[in-house]
């Protein structure tokens, strides 16, 4: 029975093997990462799916862009209270394009072949477990058995590893019980976003895997006792009128990320300009070329970002705490100043300051 399964599909068990091999061996080749990998799946959809490539129902659509969006926007919006550091990826337009060109194509072309692999054995649990152990290990980076440090595999372990594993088994159900494009619509929204954003929420390893197996948790749930129970769907229609909004608020929130609007956040650590803003407060700062003496400005120094008022501008920009005593010993240049102070949002910059004084003594 086992082997009449797996020769039904073959040609795509076949392929998927290729790909997990490929991904084992070539994981550091840039030619593969941008040229072989998409062109790979590119031509899988071509050949086998072509004519396969139907739509959901709308409704089922509406539900999974509403369920992705909204993570999204609580993604975006936790950067006003963890704080947000600048995005590690190249931005340029041609990065970029490659990114979502190496991205979006494995994406689909996983989740297809994960969908008619696990729906044809549907039946065996043994068979859809394998398959879903050989993605598995398709999309571990394979660099990790070369770490030796035990801290720094712990670390990989929980922000990586332990993610993938819970993602793939959410994908497996959604598979089974429903159609690929709720996979890969959630995939999307879950990759793609963090390659063209200047800013991106402060992420530390055990952050960035807590958030990743609620978030597994949260949709397996919602999907399970909700969308895949016909007695309780009627539940999700009053959705639909969240999806405009969804839509405009995670635009705009995007907009505010790539610094359309020329603001800013940064949560303040200390009480230098007190009473003005204090510690735990979020001040939101504007990119402004005309600075002068009095103004508020943001400015990064080494590795941090200070919010100080400027007393004297002669080579350099000379600050100072409203609340200190002399002004700082800081010699700023212009190029140092991030922009200028605009308004303040009292406490919410708390949750910033604890978890990064949390994880500064764990480090």
């Amino acid at each position: 029975m086992f082997k009449k399964k797996i020769l039904k599909n073959k040609k795509l068990f076949f392929l998927l093997i290729i790909y997990t091999l490929s991904n084992i061996f070539l994981y550091t080749n840039n030619f593969y990462i941008y040229v072989l990998n998409p062109l790979f799946w590119l031509c899988l959809l071509i050949i086998f799916y072509r004519k396969d490539l139907k739509l959901l129902k709308k409704k089922e659509i509406n539900i999974s862009l509403i369920i992705s969006i909204t993570f999204l926007i609580l993604y975006l919006v936790s950067g006003f209270i963890v704080g947000f550091n600048k995005n590690p990826y190249n931005r340029t337009l041609i990065y970029t394009f490659k990114s979502l060109w190496k991205v979006i194509l494995p994406i689909c072309g996983i989740e297809i072949v994960r969908y008619k692999l696990i729906k044809s054995n549907k039946n065996h649990f043994g068979i859809m477990s394998l398959i879903t152990i050989i993605i598995i290990i398709s999309e571990i980076n394979f660099k990790v058995f070369s770490i030796s440090h035990n801290i720094t595999f712990l670390h990989y372990l929980i922000s990586i590893i332990i993610p993938i594993i819970a993602q793939n088994i959410l994908f497996t159900y959604l598979s089974l019980n429903g159609h690929y494009n709720i996979s890969i619509i959630i995939r999307i929204f879950n990759d793609v976003p963090k390659l063209f954003l200047p800013i991106i929420p402060y992420s530390d390893w055990f952050i960035e895997g807590s958030f990743a197996i609620i978030k597994v948790l949260i949709i397996y749930y919602l999907f399970k006792y909700f969308i895949f129970n016909k007695r309780n769907i009627h539940c999700f229609k009053s959705l639909a009128m969240l999806y405009p909004l969804t839509i405009i608020t995670s635009i705009l929130l995007v907009l505010f990320m790539l610094g359309v609007f020329n603001y800013q956040p940064i949560a303040i650590l200390s009480n230098s300009m007190n009473p003005i803003f204090k510690r735990g407060d979020i001040v939101i700062y504007k990119r402004e070329e005309n600075i002068l003496p009095g103004d508020i400005i943001v400015f990064k120094y080494e590795s941090q970002i200070i919010a100080h008022r400027v007393v004297s501008i002669n080579e350099y920009y000379i600050t100072k705490g409203d609340a200190n005593n002399t002004v700082d010993y800081i010699k700023i240049k212009k190029e140092d100043i991030q922009g200028v102070y605009q308004f303040h949002i009292k406490y919410l910059g708390y949750p910033s300051i604890w978890l990064n004084e949390f994880f500064t003594k764990e480090n």
